[in-house]
């Protein structure tokens, strides 16, 4: 049980853990909106239940091709398969009902509306018939959907309707769609060994890459943000991805994909602290 235990902490990537969180906060406090009971709820579920319910079903259906890849660990992906994946199924079930009906308890038409596409782009992004992780540029286009808008427009639901959505955050939505892109040129070599056709794989690393730089550059020129902590991380992300434009490198690409990661969980922080400070 506790190796069990283990391996379901490990499947559920603690670094993601306080993602969706953060950037539902994000929503909640740039409208002044108060942390409700079932706001509350929301807010929890979010960090480790929907981690097991995201990364378990890419898990299950990415088994065979993790199997054939260098850079997962097959001894793990083995005892993911005979021992754990049955709990992250029945898991992954409880955790779905469990952020729906949460979505009901709000009795709020935006939440609900945010809640189905979260839970839509969450499985379906893994899983067949749509997979749409191997049917670029819906990849990038699901993960911006799942790791910003969804998770800000339920936040800003209990302060706002769907209709009242800045369009800054349809840009931040686009850059995340770049951000994914981008990350797809380290694994290039990898999924393409495996037959993994994502982004990188099926349109050019550097392809990748510039899309990436053109909606950074995008954001910043229509966002408002200039001379703001976010507009700086714009134009941070449009340098290093054109570097990788330049010099398609998949080793420099991933350390450039961490600190861009690193930039948007502190662009977040700071813009939360903000808010709440301009709030409360």
């Amino acid at each position: 049980m506790k190796t069990k235990a283990w391996i379901l902490i490990k499947a559920s990537r603690p670094l993601g853990w306080l993602i969706a969180p953060l950037v539902f906060l994000l929503g909640l406090t740039a409208f002044g909106a108060p942390l409700t009971p079932v706001a509350l709820f929301q807010l929890i579920l979010l960090s480790i239940p929907y981690c097991i319910l995201l990364y378990g079903v890419n898990d299950i259906y990415d088994f065979e091709a993790d199997k054939l890849n260098p850079r997962k660990s097959v001894p793990d992906s083995v005892e993911m398969d005979t021992e754990v994946f049955p709990l992250v199924k029945k898991l992954a079930v409880i955790v779905v009902i469990a952020l729906f009906a949460s979505a009901i308890l709000s009795l709020n038409p935006t939440n609900i509306v945010a809640m189905s596409l979260l839970l839509f782009f969450s499985y379906f992004y893994s899983a067949p018939p749509l997979r749409f992780k191997e049917r670029p540029p819906l990849d990038s286009i699901s993960n911006g959907i799942l790791y910003f808008y969804a998770p800000v427009l339920i936040g800003a639901s209990f302060g706002a309707t769907l209709f009242d959505i800045p369009i800054q955050a349809y840009l931040i939505t686009i850059c995340v769609m770049g951000i994914h892109s981008f990350s797809t040129v380290m694994d290039y070599s990898a999924d393409k060994l495996v037959g993994d056709r994502t982004f990188a794989v099926v349109l050019g690393k550097r392809t990748a890459s510039l899309f990436a730089v053109i909606v950074f550059i995008i954001a910043y020129i229509f966002s408002g943000f200039q001379g703001m902590i976010v507009g700086y991380f714009l134009i941070l992300c449009a340098l290093l991805a054109g570097i990788i434009t330049i010099i398609p490198s998949e080793r420099i690409a991933k350390y450039f994909f961490y600190a861009i990661g690193v930039g948007f969980s502190v662009v977040a922080v700071f813009e939360v602290l903000r808010y709440m400070a301009f709030f409360y």
